[in-house]
């Protein structure tokens, strides 16, 4: 074989050029990517499982006298969903946590809000009364939180039984952070318990009103999907230890922690007491991304172009789930998570382009092989803060023409950060009744289609007008004013008439 002695040096140089831009972009990949991409664990959340046949319950609708009754009393729960990981001994992102609250209308012509002179008390059904019996959290409770709960009580020291707050700036009132979780005694999975709310004369102690509602809880929160492990329990719901191990593991061996050395020294740590969360209020370590942003960033880069389908892989929203929990009228028109949310993809970077204004860099990294979905490039992302900046539902309703289905969308349109422009937390047009209270909690508004049971979640339309509709819908006035209405003169707000819901 002859040998060009002469194109040697140029054959040389080529070579050493073509190796030179290789290892640049090998190591420019390592730099934007998340460094441990290749070694994640092979998903398997794309397998369909089989639809979880549930067994319908009893659903007790209240009495209630048209003619005679002078309360009507509305009680609902503020997301519609709540998820909690039964992983105590190992790492929680959520405690058994679930906020209630109710308004008392005292009926008539000119109804009123009812906020003195009363005691509202709560209590969940039977067999639900005494949650430290099937989970842990109370034993890790002061390594998780900082401080030892008492069994059965929850962080904010309600137990799942109580007396309601009066938060008079809304004039409701509420029970905050009652911890119940969705084991029943007879060790069955119910992520629909009920809890009854009664309002009392508070000098005599006669019963005004009495009315039931859901408080949706769920442990079906999918991790073992791809960091394996099986269900814990009925092979539906809640953390096994290998999963959570395994979450640990992948954890400590990306970040260079050591949360599984310190589990098993019986050292659990809540995931907000390092990632900030503005549902829990923890502040974590500022450097670090908000946990929301953090955890919704990292699976997107794993998790990608899968549409609604990625959301059910962790949260419990599938049609075959064991829970169900997107239930409410938005579903029954079609609509999905990502009609208000957004992709993953989009969802994520909405969460991390926040972060990344406030300068942290991590979340450019995260950022960088995130592929919109709903906008055309990450420039077009608005940026949010979690849990206080959401989907705004005037953004589709715009109090002048119906929703147009199929098209209609809030993803991008979030609400200020100000607590009081959200839908859990705002009222009518007349600052009286909240949007919650008439229409349903958010993820469930009615008409709900409760898979554990038809009118589980319609409780109080069935109980006040025999119709699972928003509250006054179809011509219902006179639930509260006891006599018919013109809709036109209505001071709530015109979408009631418009959506007719």
């Amino acid at each position: 074989m002859s040998f060009d002695n002469k194109r040697f040096p140029k054959l040389a140089l080529s070579a050493w050029l073509a190796a030179a831009v290789l290892l640049l972009g090998f190591l420019a990949a390592q730099a934007v990517m998340p460094t441990e991409q290749a070694r994640a664990p092979k998903a398997t959340a794309d397998q369909e499982p089989a639809p979880y046949v549930i067994k319908e319950l009893p659903t007790t609708i209240p009495a209630f006298d048209a003619e005679q009754s002078e309360y009507v009393l509305l009680a609902w729960n503020n997301l519609g969903m709540h998820c909690i990981s039964d992983s105590d001994p190992w790492w929680i992102l959520l405690p058994p946590a679930n906020d209630l609250h109710a308004q008392l209308v005292r009926r008539g012509p000119s109804p009123e809000i009812v906020t003195e002179g009363v005691e509202l008390t709560y209590r969940v059904e039977s067999g639900f009364e005494t949650p430290s019996a099937h989970s842990r959290f109370w034993e890790f409770s002061k390594s998780l939180l900082g401080k030892a709960l008492p069994n059965d009580a929850g962080i904010s020291g309600n137990s799942l039984s109580g007396a309601m707050r009066l938060d008079a700036e809304r004039r409701a009132f509420a029970a905050e952070l009652v911890p119940v979780v969705p084991y029943p005694d007879d060790g069955s999975f119910n992520p629909y318990p009920i809890f009854h709310i009664e309002a009392r004369d508070a000098a005599s102690g006669e019963l005004l009103a009495a009315t039931s509602m859901v408080a949706p809880t769920s442990t079906e929160m999918g991790c073992r999907n791809c960091h394996g492990g099986d269900w814990k329990v009925q092979d539906v719901a809640g953390f096994s230890e290998q999963t959570s191990r395994e979450v640990l593991r992948v954890h400590d061996r990306n970040t260079g922690t050591d949360l599984l050395t310190r589990a098993e020294r019986g050292e659990p740590r809540l995931c907000q007491s390092c990632h900030a969360d503005p549902v829990l209020n923890t502040q974590g370590q500022p450097e670090r991304l908000n946990f929301p942003a953090a955890i919704h960033g990292w699976h997107a880069n794993y998790i990608q172009g899968r549409g609604a389908k990625a959301c059910g892989f962790c949260h419990p929203s599938a049609p075959t789930s064991a829970t169900r929990c997107l239930r409410g009228l938005h579903d029954a028109k079609g609509l999905d998570c990502t009609s208000c949310h957004g992709t993953l993809e989009d969802h994520a970077l909405s969460l991390l382009k926040k972060e990344q204004e406030l300068g942290k860099e991590r979340a450019a990294t995260l950022m960088a092989n995130i592929i919109p979905r709903m906008v055309a490039s990450s420039e077009d992302i608005v940026g949010r803060t979690p849990w206080l900046m959401e989907p705004d539902c005037a953004s589709c309703h715009d109090f002048e023409v119906k929703p147009e289905r199929g098209v209609a969308t809030s993803f991008n349109k979030w609400t200020s950060d100000e607590p009081g422009e959200l839908y859990r937390l705002r009222s009518d047009d007349a600052g009286a009744i909240m949007c919650e209270a008439c229409h349903g909690s958010t993820h469930a508004l009615y008409p709900a289609s409760n898979p554990y049971g038809r009118d589980r979640d319609n409780i109080q339309p069935m109980q006040y007008q025999g119709l699972a509709r928003t509250i006054g819908a179809r011509g219902n006035c006179a639930v509260c004013h006891v006599v018919d209405m013109d809709p036109e003169s209505s001071i709530h707000h015109p979408l009631v008439e418009q959506a007719d819901s």
